[in-house]
């Protein structure tokens, strides 16, 4: 009976511990998917300055003006392309973070039929 005992609390144990491991990726889950929307957001602003300046009417630009115009589009187009970048780097952690939870999760699983079947045996005694 006290093998028994130990083994449940052993396996109640596990199952809280997985529980607590599965919360911290979803908290850090949620970090990234915040960080990702923050991202995107940014992004979005910086291709709306670039179609700002395609729909702009007026007078036509000297050449200066016209050089100053493209070297800060070719600016803002690196600029997006960076972020871009880490946008997709923040995808890749947030699928290694639910692949994470996706493994807790069947150790969870294991757990819990361990603990029904200690449950079990305990009933048939």
């Amino acid at each position: 009976m006290a093998h028994a005992d130990d083994t449940r609390a052993s396996a109640l144990q596990a199952f809280e511990r997985d529980a607590e491991l599965l919360v911290v990726h979803q908290l850090d889950l949620v970090a990234q998917i915040e960080a990702q929307l923050r991202a995107v957001h940014h992004a979005m602003r910086r291709i709306e300055r670039l179609r700002g300046t395609r729909l702009r009417v007026g007078a036509e630009l000297s050449n200066g003006e016209r050089h100053t115009m493209l070297t800060g589009l070719s600016a803002e187009v690196a600029e997006l392309d960076k972020h871009l970048s880490e946008e997709h780097q923040c995808c890749r952690l947030m699928q290694d973070t639910i692949t994470q939870m996706q493994e807790r999760l069947a150790a969870l699983k294991q757990t819990a039929t361990r603990l029904d079947r200690l449950r079990d045996a305990d009933s048939a005694s």
